[in-house]
């Protein structure tokens, strides 16, 4: 499957805005109803989670400076992170999986800049008007109302800006913390640093570089190709059905069904006329789709001159490649939820005293030193207690996430003769033990007479 960079053609050129900037134009229909049914619950996902608590704690916090990381009653620490991987090799099988079957899905609906982006396009047109008033004002012939518009509608986009700034720092800067420091008047310098970069991103990308960000800055449009087939879904104009395009004339020549309204550019988030052959530009949002369906209809003519289709259509048993990436996409996600199930509550660790192996105590008995660490990994605090068969060596006391150590002597007779001795850790109804290296310099002596 070939594809190729739009090239500017004399109709193209005619329904885009250049040199203005690019005013999209938004189309209703099935699929912008789908695009709305998957990036509203995005955006409340995004905004609401923040202020969504787990046992009194933020349920989602990303905390730099302890370490740790709070998802909705897990807590992670940075060498969990490994258990991260299975999760990224199966979110990449699984961009793989719906690239090759539907194509760039992810872009058009799903992707974080395409979301931003109509969220900015909607409420422009709100505010501004339709994209023919929009044009207008590009070209200075905006009333002073329209201009007065399009100041509101830059604050309202600085607003939208400041809030996801706002809540993106919160998932590492719980929001409770925030309005203290604010109440209190003492922010965080590198806290405000990151609002205004991310807000000012915001801001920048959504609202005016837009879809250059798809174009020039994106690699993805550069390296999908090789997920691509004959049967993959993309958007596509029937060239045959449409050419030779046109409105018809007195002269009764034979045309397409192809008006050549230039709808379907002025519709297009990416700037691009899906007339001229499949683009990697383009982000499979189907908004031309819908916009030329629209129009067809208004002309009583069949609708999916413009379709989101294959180019040769197989059955699922046929397309081994894409069962493969979805078989590889669920073998590691099912990794990422077994591994951390796998996981001890309590990380338990010990290390010798290096300082010195081993001493003959006044009882003529061998005594060595240990640290023994604990990790409480629960969101509960915790007691542990240390046992050396039923003496109690030591006992702490954990909050939550904390980590603690206790030094202990362990005691035995010079005629021991083991390398190792297992100490028991419990904690509440559990326990588990740890072996431990003895030194014994006497054994051997011992042994031999």
């Amino acid at each position: 499957m070939r594809l190729s960079m739009p090239s500017p053609s004399h109709s193209s050129l005619i329904a885009s805005d250049a040199p203005l900037p690019h005013r999209v134009r938004l189309f209703n229909g099935r699929f912008r109803n789908w695009r709305r049914a998957v990036s509203w619950p995005l955006l409340a996902f995004f905004f609401l989670t923040p202020w969504l608590t787990w046992n009194d704690a933020p349920a989602v916090f990303l905390d730099i400076n302890e370490k740790q990381f709070h998802i909705f009653g897990w807590l992670l620490w940075p060498k969990d992170l490994l258990l991260l991987t299975p999760v990224m090799i199966g979110s990449a099988f699984a961009l793989f999986f719906v690239s090759m079957y539907a194509g760039r899905l992810w872009c058009g609906y799903s992707c974080p800049q395409t979301v931003w982006t109509f969220l900015f396009i909607w409420l422009e047109e709100k505010i501004e008007g339709s994209r023919n008033q929009r044009r207008k004002l590009d070209q200075g012939k905006g009333s002073g109302l329209q201009k007065l518009r399009r100041g509101i509608k830059y604050l309202v986009w600085a607003a939208l800006a400041l809030a996801t700034a706002i809540t993106a720092l919160s998932y590492f800067y719980p929001l409770t913390y925030w309005w203290a420091d604010v109440r209190q008047g003492d922010i965080s310098a590198v806290a405000t640093t990151w609002v205004v970069i991310i807000g000012s991103l915001t801001f920048l990308n959504a609202g005016w570089l837009r879809e250059r960000v798809c174009t020039h800055m994106c690699p993805y449009s550069r390296f999908q190709s090789v997920m691509f087939d004959t049967q993959t879904y993309t958007v596509r104009y029937n060239a045959e059905r449409g050419e030779p395009r046109g409105k018809k004339g007195a002269d009764g020549q034979a045309l397409g069904d192809c008006v050549d309204c230039g709808v379907c550019v002025q519709v297009c988030p990416t700037n691009i006329d899906i007339r001229e052959g499949l683009q990697i530009a383009c982000i499979d949002c189907a908004a031309c789709v819908d916009a030329c369906d629209s129009i067809m209809e208004t002309l009583n003519r069949p609708t999916g001159l413009i379709a989101y289709e294959p180019e040769e259509q197989l059955t699922l048993a046929q397309r081994w490649r894409l069962w493969g990436y979805g078989a590889a996409a669920s073998v590691a996600f099912v990794l990422a939820l077994g591994l951390p199930m796998m996981s001890p509550d309590i990380d338990i660790s010990s290390e010798r005293d290096r300082q010195r192996l081993f001493q003959l105590t006044p009882a003529d008995t061998i005594e060595n030193n240990y640290t023994v660490k604990i990790h409480n990994r629960r969101q509960q605090p915790v007691t542990v207690v240390i046992l050396d068969g039923e003496q109690t060596l030591a006992e702490l006391h954990l909050r939550a996430g904390a980590h603690g150590s206790a030094n202990i002597a362990i005691e035995r007779d010079m005629s021991f003769a083991e390398e190792q001795v297992a100490i028991r850790v419990r904690h509440g109804d559990q326990e588990e033990v740890e072996t431990l290296t003895f030194s014994n310099p006497y054994r051997h002596t011992l042994a031999a007479n």
